[in-house]
């Protein structure tokens, strides 16, 4: 899902909510988540009368656009997705036409001194966020320190399969040494951070914060369990994803970058939408008030049940769905990005499509139903994209 471009950003086993699952391998009915070296990386006040967001300006001017993207792959396509632990890769692909720059990066998949494994869950559709740090160096992503094949990975215990944090810079270094006992027998499916130091990751029992480096069990934010899916930090505020009925649509956490126990407050408005499954998201400032006034949402219900990817703008303090974008998608969305060119925003997004993709789209104020995906990647036989992000400066 990736933290967004824009002025203020680029862009649990116990009780389970029973709108969400455990490790999330089922694709919603009816539609079908480096030598470690990574590949040269150089190269409106509240809307009272309308739903439509004021695209012509914002509080302070965005940094330049990017031109390039990375793509978390799961696979190397030799045998069918499981929810055994897969090997995964980052592809880092032109935002222009979806060309593939240098060699996919392998995350490790064997222990190498300080450094874990990181592997996912093959077929585990909730895992896989990928996210870009607040100051643009880090790329983040979670996954288990097992090895590949290992039989129903979500399930597992923590003490024997630790969840670790992968921090991946711009110097082709990865750094997955933070890895600890928490999330047992759960699934952990995202991370992000401001600084590649400070580390929030987020599963299916809650949030939690940890440092760079630290094999001590994380601090669980929320008091109780609940069901979180893809975390990020916009305009210095920690949220995160959810499909639980309590928590559905995007859930602020705290207050700020929250070190300590605090509280999971959804966002009003989203839960109206009782049907909607949201993964990866965006927030940006449209107008010239301060905070934000428009999310885009990752949803990967079948399109014809409002999958794809949907605009949400604040009206008189409350959320409301202006529409979804999916027109070209024969399923809903996953990972999410997403930054702002002139008075346009540029999304790009991994599809949950029976044969997954990358698209792109550019919100430029025509009707939402008129904007048509650009296909820029497809997922190769016994392979799905999940996260995706701008990679790191």
């Amino acid at each position: 899902m990736n933290r967004a471009y824009s002025p203020v950003l680029f862009a649990p086993l116990v009780l389970l909510a029973a709108a969400d699952c455990r490790d999330e391998t089922t694709t919603p009915t009816p539609t079908a988540d480096l030598a470690m070296q990574l590949p040269d990386l150089a190269e409106p006040a509240d809307l009272a009368t309308t739903t439509v967001p004021d695209l012509a300006g914002a509080d302070l001017a965005p940094p330049p656009a990017p031109i390039e993207f990375v793509v978390l792959r799961m696979g190397d396509g030799n045998a069918a997705l499981s929810s055994a632990a897969t090997a995964a890769f980052l592809e880092r692909r032109k935002i222009s036409d979806g060309t593939i720059v240098g060699t996919p990066l392998a995350l490790p998949t064997a222990v190498a001194a300080a450094n874990k494994r990181l592997t996912l869950g093959g077929s585990s559709i909730g895992e896989g966020s990928l996210n870009l740090s607040v100051d643009g160096k880090y790329l983040l992503i979670a996954g288990y320190d097992a090895d590949v094949g290992t039989a129903a990975v979500a399930t597992t215990t923590s003490a024997a399969v630790n969840r670790v944090i992968g921090i991946i810079n711009g110097a082709n270094t990865i750094d997955t040494s933070t890895a600890a006992d928490f999330l047992s027998g759960s699934s952990i499916r995202g991370a992000t951070s401001t600084d590649g130091k400070a580390l929030w990751a987020s599963g299916a029992t809650g949030t939690f914060y940890t440092t760079q480096g630290s094999a001590a069990a994380p601090v669980q934010l929320n008091a109780v369990n609940i069901n979180m899916r893809w975390p990020n930090i916009f305009n210095g505020q920690l949220y995160v994803s959810s499909a639980s009925a309590t928590n559905r649509g995007v859930n602020m956490i705290g207050t700020g970058t929250p070190k300590t126990a605090t509280t999971t407050t959804a966002l009003p408005g989203f839960a109206a939408q009782t049907a909607s499954s949201g993964y990866g998201f965006v927030g940006f400032d449209r107008n010239a008030q301060p905070g934000l006034d428009v999310f885009y949402v990752a949803d990967d219900s079948a399109t014809a049940s409002g999958g794809g990817v949907q605009r949400w703008s604040l009206v008189a303090g409350t959320w409301k769905l202006d529409g979804t974008i999916n027109k070209g998608l024969t399923g809903g969305a996953r990972g999410l990005m997403g930054y702002i060119s002139g008075k346009d925003v540029v999304l790009l997004a991994t599809t949950a499509e029976t044969t997954p993709r990358v698209v792109s789209f550019v919100d430029d104020g025509t009707a939402l139903d008129m904007l048509t995906a650009k296909e820029l990647a497809k997922a190769a036989t016994n392979t799905a994209y999940r996260g995706i992000a701008a990679a790191p400066q």
